[in-house]
């Protein structure tokens, strides 16, 4: 236990190396080089602020940021191995699988933290108000919501980074077009997961710093329910299947 909690580090560096940097670059070219520009050509009239135009598009866009963060980090977490055969090298000493894939994921949580850790801090070069702390609690949010699937997804399956991708943007769809039927079809989809909920809690938490209590809730136990279901196959399981 005590030589798996050290290899942790080595963990984060293939992260970094990995995955980590594009992120970042990815990130900055979504986020910083889209309104940097902008706050330029305005210069003084710039505000950074709530009263800004475009304040409700960063929130947006630091929305879609994390999520594509999230599905870069989890894409292979526990697949990669298996289509690789990495596995047979990780595993031939006692370790156990179970143990080192949820510290493996946990280890990609910090580092999908430190990663938004640094494009919050371009942010706010050109958002002041924009806050480090509410967006941290909104990518940790985000990451056991929708990393709790993609977790589940790479062990079940050899495609997760697809299979989490219609997902989660088909359980957007299904929902807007079905959600507010009044029939079994509105029923069906209350079982997929609750990215409806995701606007509203980045515009929320993001931009006010609070969120409602019983959305943050139904998306992070969603998400742990299928973790705890992919740690589950795991140990019941093997990984050459």
């Amino acid at each position: 236990m005590i030589s798996l909690a050290k290899y942790s580090l080595w963990q984060f560096r293939d992260f970094v190396l990995e995955r980590g940097i594009a992120i970042v670059l990815i990130g900055s070219l979504w986020g910083y080089v889209m309104f940097e520009p902008l706050r330029r050509a305005m210069g003084p009239q710039w505000t950074g602020d709530q009263t800004s135009p475009v304040w409700g598009v960063a929130l947006q866009v630091a929305s879609a940021v994390v999520s594509l963060s999230v599905l870069i980090a989890v894409n292979g977490i526990v697949s990669g191995d298996r289509k690789a055969g990495y596995y047979r090298f990780l595993f031939s000493k006692p370790i156990n699988p179970v143990i080192y894939y949820a510290q493996l994921f946990a280890v990609y949580m910090v580092g999908v933290l430190v990663a938004m850790l640094i494009l919050s801090g371009l942010l706010r070069t050109i958002f002041p108000a924009f806050s480090v702390r509410n967006f941290l609690l909104y990518a940790g949010l985000i990451y056991v919501a929708m990393g709790g699937i993609g977790f589940f997804l790479s062990v079940a399956t050899r495609y997760d980074w697809l299979t989490l991708a219609v997902v989660w943007l088909g359980s957007r769809i299904l929902r807007s077009v079905y959600g507010s039927r009044n029939d079994w079809r509105s029923k069906a989809v209350e079982l997929l997961p609750p990215v409806h909920k995701l606007d509203e809690m980045a515009n929320s938490l993001i931009g006010r710093g609070s969120a409602d209590t019983s959305d943050a809730v139904w998306l992070v136990g969603y998400g742990l329910v299928f973790f705890v279901l992919g740690l589950v196959i795991l140990r019941r399981g093997s990984l050459a299947d």
